[in-house]
């Protein structure tokens, strides 16, 4: 199994957790379809899966986490929402080339 982990919100528990983005059933199901797709076009995958990550976890509250300094400034708190798609874009190529590779030696 594919893991890649993230932080999120789990709301229930009201903490911050890791989560396997590949653990997500229907990503799954549509990275499988594209790589079937682009098997032998690793450029046009890369593209495909940028936008299959951008319509699972980009912009989307349950996918974003708020990063602070610790302990907080008293002049000028910093905070910063990320998502879990910008989670994923902080190491793209390290990303891509995983997700290649893993696929790549499933279908053989």
């Amino acid at each position: 199994m594919l893991e890649w982990n993230v932080f999120v919100e789990d709301f229930n528990a009201k903490e911050i957790k890791a989560y396997n983005i590949f653990e997500h059933g229907s990503f799954m199901e549509d990275l499988k379809k594209i790589y079937k797709k682009n098997k032998s076009d690793r450029e046009n995958f890369d593209k495909e899966l940028i936008r299959i990550i951008k319509y699972y976890f980009w912009a989307k509250c349950e996918w974003e986490v708020i990063i602070s300094d610790w302990p907080p400034s008293k002049t000028k708190p910093i905070e910063v929402k990320v998502d879990v798609f910008d989670q994923i874009m902080l190491n793209r190529e390290i990303f891509l080339d995983y997700v290649w590779n893993s696929l790549s030696k499933r279908k053989k």
